[in-house]
């Protein structure tokens, strides 16, 4: 079998396995951040499996009650997430089921993360201003604004803002409650 066929399988078997493990009717857009979280598949790769996947059986569509299309996996794509899933590397099975279960419970509860940089004048001592927020409902449940000196950085807080909210928002708390096992 050609490289390119044995990796268009192992993305499926990635697809098939998460859908497996989080057994409820997704919307594309759900199941493309669940899939494209940890940055093992990129979108494009992606959306060619889950089309092939829902031509073959393996997902079926569903409509919601709001009309929505949602996907879920069928009893054929568990067939083969059970006996093929053990050949993703058990280190990205575990890593990406997590990221996927935070995105879930993040849409679930509604979360909105919200970003925001600023560029602060010379006259006020220069650099950016970033702000994190995480929403719920509506509410700010977490909000940090930090300033820092570059672009840089505040490209990469918004990156791992992105992908870890949750554990920025658990590590705020610690500090605020004076935990500082959670930093040591």
């Amino acid at each position: 079998m050609p490289q390119a066929e044995r990796d268009k399988n192992y993305v499926k078997v990635f697809v098939l396995y998460l859908l497996w493990n989080i057994d409820a009717p997704l919307e594309f857009e759900t199941v493309n951040d669940i899939v494209t979280a940890d940055g093992y598949v990129g979108y494009f790769d992606f959306a060619e499996c889950f089309a092939e996947l829902v031509d073959k059986g393996h997902v079926e569509t569903l409509t919601g009650e709001g009309g929505e299309t949602l996907y879920r996996i069928t009893q054929k794509g568990i067939n083969v997430a059970e006996n093929l899933s053990g050949d993703i590397f058990s280190e990205i099975r575990e890593r990406s089921l997590k990221s996927a279960l935070r995105v879930i419970s993040f849409r679930e509860r509604r979360a909105e993360l919200r970003y925001e940089c600023i560029d602060v004048p010379d006259a006020e001592g220069g650099g950016y201003s970033v702000t994190c927020a995480v929403f719920e409902h509506g509410r700010p449940t977490c909000s940090v604004t930090v300033k820092v000196d570059s672009k840089e950085r505040a490209d990469a807080i918004r990156k791992n803002f992105h992908e870890h909210p949750e554990a920025i928002y658990r590590g705020a708390l610690a500090l605020l409650l004076g935990d500082m096992n959670f930093i040591f």
